[in-house]
């Protein structure tokens, strides 16, 4: 059975990551964005610098997010379907962060082949773990349940995320802050790293300084690897910032504390879905067991 793939744009797919999922589908691959609206103008996600959405969101430009919506997902199933997909598997973002999993599923709905949408429980490094786990399952020739299964099964065990905002401001605006609501009241007092639970923002620790916050999700990095897999090297961490600058000095510090435990890293900009709502400075890992 030909089986395609779907995700969405938070996963912050490279060129190179793109061009091994379509390889390896068969070219039955499609990645459906989600939209960025700053200051009224509309901008598919990956569309805008990640530098510049920074910038303009410091001068206090409005920026906000549109989910994607059934119409994009029912476009990119029958392309899939006009290409020879017998059957589709779709993996999105937290279906608590966005209406993005809903509009997968009313488009899967409407078709009359087998469709199976996953909701990650997470999005960046995260969902674009589960795809390349639901690439690896294709390429092994399992069937759609199986697949989606283990997908679902990764994504609740052997993947964490934390981070930490320079601001929660943009969260409480966006109504995405969750369980971390109840710092609000504390935010100038402390920096908080939050992490996903269950795809749901929350409170993972509270500091007093940006310093100590990075040395805290070291410290968090090597606790998730411990808890995800008993052999380290079977376990990468992803560091993700806003801005998109790999040699932004937060990266470099926490790559540092990071890799000095042993652990190898790599590195990803966040969507420009995610920083709308996290807002420019935001740092973060996603540590997870290799595919």
């Amino acid at each position: 059975m030909r089986i395609g793939l779907v995700t969405d744009s938070t996963a912050q797919l490279s060129a190179s990551e793109e061009a091994g999922l379509r390889d390896v589908t068969g070219d039955l691959f499609a990645v459906v964005p989600l939209t960025v609206l700053v200051g009224g103008v509309a901008f598919a996600d990956g569309e805008l610098d990640a530098g510049d959405l920074c910038r303009r969101m410091d001068e206090g430009t409005e920026v906000s997010t549109s989910m994607a919506t059934p119409a994009q997902f029912t476009n990119a199933y029958s392309t899939l379907i006009d290409h020879g997909a017998e059957a589709i598997i779709t993996v999105t973002m937290s279906g608590e962060l966005s209406g993005t999993r809903d509009s997968a599923v009313a488009a899967a709905e409407n078709e009359d082949l087998l469709i199976n949408v996953v909701d990650s429980r997470t999005t960046s490094a995260g969902l674009a773990g589960a795809v390349s786990i639901a690439a690896a399952g294709i390429s092994q020739g399992h069937d759609v349940a199986s697949i989606a299964g283990t997908v679902a099964d990764w994504c609740a065990a052997e993947t964490r995320t934390a981070f930490a905002p320079a601001t929660l401001e943009h969260l409480r605006r966006g109504g995405r802050i969750g369980a971390a609501s109840s710092l609000l009241g504390r935010a100038l007092q402390i920096v908080p790293v939050l992490g996903l639970n269950a795809g749901v923002v929350a409170p993972v620790a509270r500091v007093r300084t940006r310093t100590k916050a990075l040395e805290r999700m070291a410290v968090l990095a090597g606790e998730a690897a411990a808890e995800i897999a008993s052999d380290e090297q079977d376990v990468y961490v992803e560091i993700q910032h806003a801005d998109g600058e790999p040699s932004h000095p937060d990266v470099l510090a926490l790559q540092e504390k990071i890799e000095a435990s042993g652990l190898p890293t790599t590195f990803r900009t966040l969507s420009a879905i995610i920083t709308a709502h996290v807002g420019s400075g935001t740092i973060g890992i996603t540590v997870q067991r290799r595919p």
